[in-house]
């Protein structure tokens, strides 16, 4: 089954996803090409933006210069996102066994690694297009930075970032309660802490 209609299938029934994975030995690998197909469109996005001259908009964790930053980002990316995909699985895992779960780690890891792509699709399409157009120079970083800092654009960004949040946590919270066979509350609350304690990571390096 090709990666597309896996997320599909996800998207239209997370049930019978993890159901298609309990006891499968390859759960694991399913989450990780799905992760390693994410981290390599970014990839792609990280290099417009360095080309288009972006610098982080944010202050940086690593001690990297602004104008190399995202140059640099191309060489860690990929393991960072790996890392956290293996993080945010554990936190999950470990949660759910304190909760009385009762399903696997590798689960875990094959419903997150899909729920992860399925969700970034909402920044990754914009984020896709901003390389572009600072590439290109049809908009130059700075001045698509401040169009974007007011206005109706302040609230489309925001809009995508909230869509791309929430659809993470919907997804992680259905592959918890379908692998672990726990309540819905639980599962929200485990999906909740797993996400953030990951991505509080995650953004703190990736900009």
């Amino acid at each position: 089954m090709s990666i597309f209609k896996e997320q599909l299938q996800f998207v239209r029934s997370p049930k019978m996803t993890i159901a298609q994975m309990e006891g499968n030995s390859r759960a694991a690998f399913v989450g990780f090409k799905h992760i390693l197909f994410l981290a390599l469109l970014y990839e792609i996005v990280i290099l417009l933006w360095a080309l288009g001259g972006a610098t982080p908009t944010l202050p940086a964790f690593l001690k990297i210069p602004d104008d190399q930053y995202y140059y640099y980002q191309l060489i860690f990316g990929i393991p960072l996102f790996l890392i956290v995909w293996l993080l945010a699985g554990g936190i999950a895992y470990v949660l759910s066994k304190a909760l009385g779960g009762n399903g696997s780690y590798d689960t875990i890891l094959g419903g997150f690694g899909i729920a992860a792509i399925v969700s970034a699709y909402f920044a990754i399409i914009p984020d896709l297009i901003q390389g572009v157009l600072w590439t290109t120079g049809w908009v130059p970083f700075a001045e698509y930075q401040q169009a974007t800092s007011r206005g109706l654009l302040l609230v489309i960004v925001w809009g995508y970032m909230l869509a791309y949040v929430v659809c993470y946590l919907v997804l992680y919270s259905a592959t918890i309660h379908y692998s672990q066979n726990l309540g819905k509350l639980k599962s929200t609350t485990v999906a909740i802490i797993a996400f953030f304690a990951s991505n509080s990571i995650f953004m703190t390096i990736y900009r």
